[in-house]
C-alpha cells in the first residue's frame, strides 16, 4: 500500500514528526533532514525513492534530535532495517545512528557531514566518542573543506566508502535530491 502518514514518536518529554509514505512492502530509507529545513523539502527525494521502489521514512532535525529519535522513526515505521540519508545537521545524527545501531542499517549516505569523530586541521571532532560505522557510506561533499572532512573520515568506517565530489554552486535543490537519490538507490540495490 502506497499512502503518506504522519507519526508521532516520543522520546523522553520530546515528541517529533514522521512522514512516512511508499510502498510498505518495500526496502526503506530513513531520511534525517537538516536544521531548520521542512519535511516537507525533502519531497521531491522522497519522489525519486519510491519511483525506484523504495518507501520513506522523513525525520525532520529539530533541538536535541539525536540517534535515539532515530532509531524510534525507524520502529514507528515498523522498518526492520533501513538505508540512512542524512543532511547537514541530520548528516551527524545519521552517523550515530549507524553507528550505534548498525543491526538495523545495510547503508549510509551523508550530505555534507563527516563522521562525527574525524578531525582535520581546520575542523575539529564533533563527537569524538561516536564509534565507528559498519557499513557501506557514502559521503557526498560540496566544498573542498568538506572534501578534507570526508577524507578524514575513512579510519572510521569498517565497510565500502565511496566519496562524491558534487560542485554546488549554482546547484538547486532539485540537483541535491537527484544525488542523494542516485547515492541512496546504489547503496539499496543488492546489485
Amino acid at each position: 500500500m502506497h499512502c503518506m502518514e504522519l507519526v508521532s514518536v516520543s522520546v523522553g518529554d520530546t515528541e517529533y514528526e514522521v512522514r512516512c509514505d511508499g510502498d510498505h512492502r518495500s526496502g526503506a530509507v530513513l531520511i534525517i533532514g537538516s536544521a531548520g529545513v521542512a519535511a516537507e523539502s525533502y519531497d521531491d527525494l522522497c519522489a525519486r525513492l519510491h519511483n525506484s521502489g523504495l518507501r520513506t521514512i522523513t525525520l525532520p532535525h529539530s533541538p536535541g534530535i539525536d540517534h535515539r529519535a532515530a532509531l524510534a522513526a525507524v520502529d514507528a515505521a515498523n522498518a526492520a532495517w533501513v538505508n540512512v540519508a542524512g543532511y547537514g545537521a541530520g548528516a551527524t545524527v545519521a552517523w550515530q545512528f549507524a553507528a550505534r545501531h548498525f543491526n538495523r542499517v545495510s547503508s549510509l549516505v551523508v550530505l555534507g557531514a563527516a563522521h562525527p569523530a574525524a578531525a582535520t586541521a581546520s575542523a575539529p571532532a564533533e563527537d569524538p566518542e561516536c564509534p565507528p560505522v559498519e557499513v557501506g557510506t557514502t559521503i557526498i561533499s560540496t566544498s573542498p573543506a568538506e572534501l578534507g572532512q570526508a577524507k578524514a573520515s575513512g579510519p572510521f568506517v569498517r565497510g565500502d566508502l565511496r566519496i562524491v565530489s558534487a560542485n554546488s554552486e549554482g546547484a538547486s535543490g532539485q540537483d541535491a535530491a537527484a544525488i542523494v537519490a542516485t547515492e541512496v538507490v546504489l547503496r539499496s540495490n543488492p546489485w
